[in-house]
């Protein structure tokens, strides 16, 4: 504890001592304002030798440290959390709302929060120093995490590719301090999207961990169960859904109108197709623990604060687990159409950039894992290719086969995703529609190209005069669109009704991981699915390519063998050349089903 002393008071007891005398008027009495003061002046010594070059570069485990210092230098070290030794009011709004983190999905222990010694005494200038010192970095590891995530997406997976939002610590701080309410400025920096609202509230009637581990009723397998149909599973699927009969007289056995509604309501609530048929899809659904959806609530909403504030008045948004892509425009949905994702081996990346340009009838530039892996360096017909630059190039010629169909939508990207055509449709009628390469495949390409000229202000009759021309036809964008490739398992409507999809990538696993033990451990106990590294090698060329084109003389491995007296005769020669190209001719059939892959 600070004694209170005054140095008038000691200079009148060394007087009487000293026999000068000074009368009992003239000494100052000991001041309360004073020693708050003193006390004051030296929890701003303790700040400024706490934030000093030498003591941050040691004392590693206090983040924004450089901020802090710039922060409180500028306010001459004085305190905004701690009034006359005390914690004040608006550093008990920001330890409140800290303490409340959980409802927003986040984990208060994340954020320290001091305890000061004794009750409503003055604890020694350190320990103030320490609690100053302890909320402003609590607050700003709060407000990082509710702005950005609390983790570097990037870091947890190759496929996550948002880039991480900008963050200026000092004044984050600054405009926290300097807020009318210090609460109400940390609840707006959470996302403000109905999207995520009705994740808190889903949040909200998930009450804890513990209550989502309760056992639930298990469906085995069995038959397909329909409206109107007897079996004793049927029983207990009331009980799972909560649908007892109305009275005695009816058999619990039976699937009835009312159980068939909430069959209905549960297979839209699940991502399935809502038909009332009960298969094994839905009792797969029906069986999965409580546990997973706290999780799903939970990775997305780690996601929203990875997303955009402002995705654009008009942009383009594709849910890759529910296989759809919107056009939005001004809140409202006005297209919506099916799409095909990436293979599990070939993951589309989740991430937002700008749709510049359109392209009617293009090329496809084969990519070196296709030329070496399913193609195995064949030019075969319908394409073009040849050496460049000591590596080999294929293209697809534009035309009806072609894999990028009759028009892509073009964002450029270091990912080289896009949006596409295909030429291979029946593939739209799968429920799981996850086959691509990686790009995004759209079951109605025309459609959409309408919907983008109409955004730019071009009339339909100019989109069908590009659809009909057999042209390769570049279209540049009035109007740039920004397109947001993302990944959310959880979508709620208009209602507030949350829809779940499946996680067709494990992202959700790694994500809650990563959020609640830590990225190293999600990396190491969700390892990604990675595609199989194909090495190019040399190409197998017709022999009249072989002698035609100087560029790939390095091909014709045996040519001169003739002349050096080689085993391979001009006679053998020929019959090799023939069964090569029969050979040929055999793959033929199979190379051209490469393109229900693409």
């Amino acid at each position: 504890m600070f004694k209170k002393t005054q140095g008038t008071a000691f200079v009148a007891g060394f007087l009487a001592l000293s026999g000068l005398g000074i009368s009992s008027s003239m000494a100052v009495q000991p001041n309360e304002e004073s020693a708050v003061f003193s006390t004051k002046n030296m929890i701003s010594e303790k700040l400024r030798t706490k934030l000093s070059g030498k003591i941050r570069r040691r004392n590693k485990g206090l983040r924004d440290g450089n901020a802090l210092a710039k922060f409180y230098s500028q306010r001459d070290y004085q305190t905004v959390w701690i009034t006359g030794g005390r914690i004040n009011s608006r550093a008990q709004q920001v330890m409140d709302e800290l303490m409340n983190a959980r409802i927003y999905g986040l984990n208060p222990d994340d954020y320290r929060l001091p305890v000061l010694s004794g009750d409503g005494e003055e604890s020694i200038a350190g320990e103030l120093a320490n609690a100053e010192l302890m909320i402003s970095q609590s607050a700003l590891i709060y407000i990082r995490h509710a702005n950005g995530g609390r983790f570097d997406q990037t870091n947890l997976s190759r496929f996550l590719d948002r880039k991480a939002k900008k963050f200026k610590a000092g004044a984050k701080l600054a405009e926290l301090v300097d807020a009318d309410k210090a609460a109400d400025y940390l609840v707006a920096q959470h996302p403000s999207n109905p999207q995520f609202k009705a994740l808190m509230a889903a949040l909200a009637k998930t009450k804890s961990r513990a209550d989502d581990r309760a056992v639930r009723v298990r469906i085995r397998r069995g038959p397909v169960l329909k409206y109107g149909m007897k079996h004793p599973q049927i029983a207990l699927i009331r009980k799972r859904l909560n649908v007892p009969v109305e009275n005695d007289l009816i058999d619990p056995r039976v699937y009835d109108a009312k159980l068939e509604t909430a069959v209905i309501a549960f297979q839209k609530s699940a991502g399935l197709n809502p038909e009332g048929v009960i298969g094994s899809k839905t009792r797969f659904a029906l069986n999965a623990p409580k546990q997973n959806r706290y999780k799903q609530i939970i990775a997305n909403m780690e996601r929203w604060r990875w997303m955009p504030r402002k995705l654009g008045k008009t942009h383009i948004r594709v849910n890759i687990p529910e296989f759809k892509v919107r056009v939005v425009c001004n809140n409202r949905i006005i297209h919506e159409e099916r799409v095909i994702v990436g293979k599990n081996t070939n993951k589309p990346p989740v991430f937002s950039d700008v749709m510049d340009h359109l392209v009617f009838n293009p090329y496809w530039n084969v990519p070196q894992s296709i030329i070496w892996g399913e193609m195995g360096g064949r030019i075969g017909k319908g394409f073009e290719g040849g050496m460049r630059n000591g590596n080999m190039w294929i293209r697809q010629l534009p035309g009806p086969r072609n894999a990028l169909g009759r028009v892509k939508f073009m964002f450029p990207n270091t990912h080289a995703v896009y949006l596409h055509d295909t030429p291979k449709k029946a593939l739209f009628n799968k429920t799981r529609r996850a086959f691509s390469h990686g790009c995004v495949r759209v079951r109605n390409p025309r459609r959409l190209a309408e919907v983008i000229y109409g955004i730019n202000g071009w009339s339909k009759s100019k989109a069908d005069r590009k659809w009909i021309s057999s042209a390769n036809s570049p279209t540049t964008l009035k109007t740039k669109i920004p397109v947001h490739l993302t990944y959310f398992t959880l979508w709620a409507d208009a209602k507030g009704t949350i829809t779940s999809f499946n996680d067709v990538y494990g992202h959700d696993n790694r994500i809650y991981a990563a959020a609640t033990r830590g990225v190293a451990y999600s990396k190491a106990k969700f390892p990604e699915v990675r595609k199989k590294k194909i090495e190019p090698r040399l190409a197998r060329v017709d022999e009249d390519e072989r002698r035609n084109n100087y560029n790939n003389w390095w091909f014709n491995d045996s040519s001169s063998s003739a002349y050096w007296g080689g085993r391979n005769t001009r006679p053998e020669r020929r019959r090799q050349i023939r069964a090569y190209r029969q050979r040929e001719k055999r793959k033929q059939a199979s190379f051209d089903n490469i393109f229900s892959l693409f």
